[in-house]
């Protein structure tokens, strides 16, 4: 039978190095035994000293072209004896079909999906193995003919009196038998080779038909024999394949190919590759024709195109596809002078549903959100999902103001539903984006951007409403410059522009613990040299999740530098790291972190972590889960600006900390300002009640000091300390 897939050897040609291994790559994972040639002589050469199975051949190479090498190869064997799969570069038809008029099998366009690339390949590998078997079926029954035992000379006779059967590839013999006046010249072989047959007459009438490919279409043959062969093929389709078979009739012994829709005698429809080649004896001129069923392989692409560009959850178009639609629109826009809008559309709830009651509710919730704005956008509109919960509406020859309305529907429609779970019912919102999609849009980018940035303004207004864009608004001019912040951090993280700094964090008490007590902090290092305050470039961060990347920036440095100063390390009481709210559950950071401390530069003891209050109370059961993690491993918490949040009594004594900063805004004028000394006064007293230290931000003079001092305090920080010394500066004896 064969090696089919299991150890059938392919050489794939291929003068680009990252084509040869990605093929070599993915068909050896499906079993076959690949061997690379990087050019045509490569592969002559390949070819003249071992067997292979099939070849896979780029056609566009330099030196030995593809084409030259297929030549050799068609001088050498046969398509059946070495099948030959093309990579074009394109689809072009003059390349392919000159390549088929070469003896090429088949050809798939570059770069190829891998299933549809293996489904060829199993067709001509098993084509081949058919033909084999077909010869030498053919061979012994030339051969039992040709016995003669006792008492079967009648059988002879018999046989002598039929006609000669006929191998259905042998072209030239099958026409013999016609021109010779035979009747049907299709014996048991090729009625039963697995493949569809016909032969056709010039006027496209069917001669013949073989029984297989008969019974295959759901026919008897003789119910075949004289009807037009365009009754065979799909109503809209026959246009396609009288164009074709005309072609092959007036091109004799060229090989024209086709993919196409044939209809069963049952009405099912399915799709096949035809393969024409007219012969013409005489004046008479035949085209004989195959069908391969390619319906499995034709419906997996038409399914991976159909995945490539629409989101798998919600069934929507992808941003991909929208991207393409929507610079036709731009182009339209342009050219024409014709009003379009996209709009922007981001759920305000997803984040509790899916977070509370997981992935699958929040992936449910997606859906039926797709399912409402299908129903209520115009059938005209293109609906995508463009990531996570965020949704966009196209709408096309829609002026502003329609827009608008049309936005405020699908924001109206998502308010009133409710989201069922598990017998509950959810309330949902969403806040809408829009932008004027007109001649002055200049790229698909930048108008998504737009729309997101108008989306943006419409949440921080107050959420559940629409925002137009407009250049100049205060909202917008700050989103836009934190989007361009977004892009200088990420500059920064590739080019390493960026420097820590320490600052003294001091005990009041005279029997206060020993050893240095500072926090690191960090500054961005901008194009020109000069150092950029973390107020500039941290909401940027936050707003486009690059905290984490900071945070990891930050602590992998630090460790780095105390690993070559081991007497800073042994003076050190403790040193405090601040945390975004990003790295809060960040299991890929958490263990960054323990990979840091098991390096043994610093006893994890003497690691205090800081995280904000708002962070810690935005997820209590994740801070909570962090902060127990790395306090089991012997790291100490601080709870960063605390007085800041509106609940942070009530949660104070869920949350395993051993420091609570005062925050620096209470600090700042407690000394002229009741309500501030009352504030800090308090914090303090309710931190020591719960057996944790305190530490007071932002102390700038004397008067702050004592007054802390009075209170029990137990740690100031601020420029009446110390102020921050870069990391390059850092001298111990300073400290000391």
């Amino acid at each position: 039978m064969g090696k089919h897939v299991a150890g059938a050897t392919v050489l794939a040609v291929d003068d680009n190095a990252t084509i040869r291994k990605a093929i070599a790559m993915r068909l050896g994972a499906k079993g076959f035994d690949v061997v690379t040639a990087v050019d045509g002589q490569d592969a002559l050469n390949r070819i003249g000293h071992g067997h292979f199975d099939l070849v896979i051949l780029d056609l566009q190479m330099p030196g030995l072209r593809g084409e030259d090498v297929l030549r050799q190869i068609r001088a050498r064997y046969t398509a059946t004896q070495l099948p030959v799969i093309v990579l074009a570069a394109s689809s072009d038809k003059t390349d392919i079909n000159r390549s088929l008029d070469l003896g090429a099998n088949d050809y798939i366009i570059k770069p190829g999906d891998l299933p549809i690339l293996v489904a060829r390949i199993r067709t001509q590998l098993a084509l081949k193995d058919t033909v084999a078997r077909l010869r030498l079926q053919s061979a012994l029954m030339r051969d039992m003919l040709s016995l003669e035992p006792a008492g079967a000379s009648s059988h002879r006779a018999q046989a002598e009196a039929r006609p000669k059967s006929v191998f259905p590839l042998d072209t030239e013999a099958f026409l013999e038998q016609i021109e010779h006046g035979h009747s049907v010249p299709f014996d048991v072989l090729h009625d039963n080779t697995p493949m569809t047959c016909f032969a056709l007459r010039d006027d496209g009438t069917v001669m013949h038909a073989n029984r297989f490919g008969a019974r295959y279409l759901g026919f008897r043959p003789d119910e075949l024999v004289d009807r037009p062969m365009l009754d065979l093929y799909v109503g809209e389709d026959r246009a396609l394949a009288e164009e074709n078979l005309n072609g092959a009739i007036e091109q004799p012994g060229q090989v024209h190919r086709w993919d196409i829709r044939h209809i069963k005698n049952n009405g099912d429809v399915i799709w096949m590759r035809d393969t024409a080649r007219a012969v013409t004896r005489g004046d008479t001129t035949f085209v004989l024709l195959t069908c391969e069923d390619i319906d499995d392989t034709y419906k997996l692409s038409e399914l991976l195109a159909f995945q490539s560009q629409h989101d798998e959850l919600t069934g929507l178009v992808n941003r991909k596809a929208l991207e393409r639609r929507l610079a036709q629109v731009i182009e339209s826009a342009q050219a024409e002078h014709a009003d379009h809008a996209l709009a922007i559309i981001d759920l305000d709830q997803f984040k509790l549903v899916n977070d509370n009651y997981g992935p699958d509710a929040g992936d449910e919730l997606l859906r039926q959100v797709a399912q409402i704005l299908k129903g209520v956008a115009r059938k005209r509109d293109t609906i995508a999902r463009v990531g996570g919960d965020e949704f966009a509406v196209l709408l096309e020859d829609c002026p502003l103001t329609a827009a608008h309305a049309a936005s405020d529907a699908l924001r109206r429609a998502i308010e009133d539903f409710d989201f069922n779970l598990d017998g509950r019912r959810y309330k949902v919102s969403a806040s809408i984006g829009i932008v004027p999609i007109n001649e002055f849009c200049d790229s698909p980018g930048n108008a998504l951007s737009m729309a997101d940035t108008a989306c943006y303004a419409a949440k921080e207004s107050g959420r559940n409403r629409i925002h137009v864009y407009e250049p100049d608004s205060i909202s917008v001019v700050a989103r836009r410059g934190e989007m361009r912040w977004a892009a200088r951090l990420n500059t920064a993280l590739i080019e390493n522009r960026f420097t820590l700094c320490f600052q003294p964090i001091s005990p009041l008490a005279e029997d206060g613990p020993e050893g240095m007590h500072y926090e690191i902090l960090l500054r961005m290092i901008d194009e020109e040299g000069a150092q950029v305050m973390p107020g500039q470039f941290l909401p940027a961060a936050e707003r486009y999740n690059l905290s984490d990347r900071l945070d990891r920036w930050v602590i992998g440095n630090l460790f780095d530098w105390l690993e070559q100063r081991p007497q800073q390390v042994s003076a050190m009481g403790l040193c405090s790291i601040n945390l975004s709210g990003q790295s809060i559950g960040n299991e890929e950071l958490l263990g960054f972190i323990f990979e840091q401390l098991r390096r043994g530069v610093i006893a994890p003891e003497k690691v205090c972590f800081e995280i904000t209050e708002t962070a810690a109370i935005a997820d209590l059961m994740q801070a909570n889960l962090f902060i127990h993690q790395l306090k089991e491993y012997g790291c100490r918490f601080a709870l960063d600006d605390f007085g800041s949040g509106f609940s942070s009594l009530a949660y104070l004594k869920q949350l395993p900390v051993d420091f609570l900063k005062i925050d620096g805004a209470f600090v700042r004028d407690m000394v002229s300002d009741a309500m501030d000394f009352a504030m800090v006064r308090s914090i303090n007293d309710i931190g020591h009640v719960m057996g944790k230290q305190t530490i007071a931000e932002f102390v700038e003079n004397e008067a702050t000091l004592e007054l802390l001092r009075s209170l029990g305090v137990d740690f100031a920080q601020g420029y009446q300390i110390g102020r921050p010394i870069p990391i390059a500066d850092f001298r111990l004896e300073d400290w000391q």
